[in-house]
């Protein structure tokens, strides 16, 4: 007989157990993720007492994690246009473009990586994932706080600066052509000195990574590095958020859902994605509470008693920020696409609906002490509205049809899609 014995940690027995544990519950924990008596009269006692209990410093928390879910999704959604699709290939640049294939399976991947990270807390703590993690993310937020810093220091800085920038080029040399290569590997085999040797010139070289930049760029990197070593060391709560609004503005701006279609599968997904791991299981708020990184903004509770010493923080995730903010840009660019720039009522309207699903999450969450997935009031928000207003004015197949895919694009997913079949 063979006998085969299995060693484990005690934290990885405590990991197991808690897994198995999550998934028994998880159904019923989703179909009842609250036990509430629904009736009115103490449904108004709860947003009697919520009110209340609102105290001066709560409200201006709760107000400034709104201006700071607006702000990014404004900015974004402008700097957006830049990436609208143009007949002239050199106005237009280049952003992600988001396939019908990848927004199905997106809700699936990210739930794949938030249980990941929930198993590697459970098993390793909080302190080993946060130092790997934070590693990756300090040189993310560098990056995409000195892209989003430019345009401030374009605007502050003098022009002389930008004059003469300098370039970073990496690159491989080739062979001129496959019959001097092959020549070459002749005169190598049969030693023959007559055999035509390879010709090298400058310009055939195979292109690895080419960057330009100038003195702007490296003062926002010196700026951007600057409060990153502030964040690693002191994590306070203003560098955290100096990193996560320039990451949702960067996020905005460059990422294309590519069609109105694409952006409703997507949030769909994550509708049902949001619900179950906040009302169905602890791994959302698990994660959330032990991630430490900063992919979120932050405002303290207590910021009128002890100002930026402040540790009581409320706290909103950018994932609530980003993924309905690229549909608030996509409308933005729907509107310009159409000829209504002045007007941007697409825009305006699903703009005023996210703020407004914001506010209702945060009163619900205040009002019954319970944490939120704020998909769950936000997708409505930004899909209905929409929707709405297109059947309003007439327009629901002109916005159900809109797509910022070239013709090779919309080829090249339809070639995928055969191969995958």
């Amino acid at each position: 007989s063979l006998h085969i014995s299995l060693t484990m940690s005690d934290a990885a027995v405590e990991a197991v157990n808690a897994t198995v544990e999550l998934l028994v519950n998880a159904t019923n924990a989703t179909v009842k993720p609250w036990v509430w008596e629904l009736n009115s009269s103490q449904i108004s006692d709860k947003f009697q007492d919520a009110s209340e209990n609102l105290e001066p410093g709560l409200a201006l928390a709760y107000g400034m994690l709104v201006l700071m879910a607006i702000i990014p999704i404004y900015v974004g959604s402008s700097l957006s246009i830049k990436h609208m699709p143009s007949k002239d290939k050199e106005k237009s640049e280049e952003s992600e473009v988001m396939t019908q294939g990848d927004a199905a399976m997106f809700p699936v991947y990210a739930s794949g990586a938030l249980f990941g990270m929930y198993c590697l807390f459970k098993v390793f703590g909080k302190e080993y994932v946060n130092l790997l993690v934070g590693g990756y993310f300090f040189l993310v937020g560098i990056a995409g706080a000195t892209r989003a810093c430019r345009p401030i220091g374009e605007a502050l800085l003098p022009t002389s600066l930008t004059a003469n920038p300098y370039k970073l080029v990496f690159s491989q040399q080739v062979a001129e052509n496959d019959g001097d290569a092959k020549a070459k590997e002749t005169a190598d085999k049969a030693d023959d000195k007559d055999a035509k040797a390879v010709v090298v010139k400058p310009d055939d070289e195979a292109l690895i990574f080419d960057m330009s930049f100038d003195y702007i760029d490296l003062a926002c990197l010196g700026l951007a590095t600057a409060v990153g070593i502030v964040y690693i060391f002191t994590k306070n709560w203003l560098t955290c958020n100096f990193f996560g609004l320039t990451l949702a503005i960067n996020a905005i701006e460059l990422l294309n859902l590519g069609s109105f279609k694409i952006a409703a599968t997507l949030l769909c997904g994550l509708f049902f994605y949001d619900i179950f791991w906040v009302f169905g299981t602890d791994v959302m708020v698990t994660v959330a509470k032990s991630f430490d990184a900063p992919i979120k903004v932050l405002f303290p509770k207590d910021f009128m008693v002890n100002g930026v010493h402040a540790t009581e923080l409320a706290m909103l995730g950018l994932g609530d920020i980003v993924l309905p903010g690229v549909l608030v840009a996509l409308l933005w660019r729907f509107d310009i696409a159409h000829g209504r720039e002045s007007t941007k009522p697409y825009f305006w309207c699903t703009y005023i609906a996210y703020l407004l699903g914001l506010v209702f999450t945060i009163v619900i969450m205040h009002t019954f002490k319970a944490a939120q997935p704020a998909l769950l009031y936000l997708v409505p928000a930004v899909l209905i509205t929409p929707l709405f207003v297109s059947v309003v004015r007439g327009e629901f197949s002109q916005l159900w049809s809109y797509t910022e895919e070239t013709p090779e694009e919309e080829e090249g997913d339809e070639a995928d899609a055969k191969k995958d079949q």
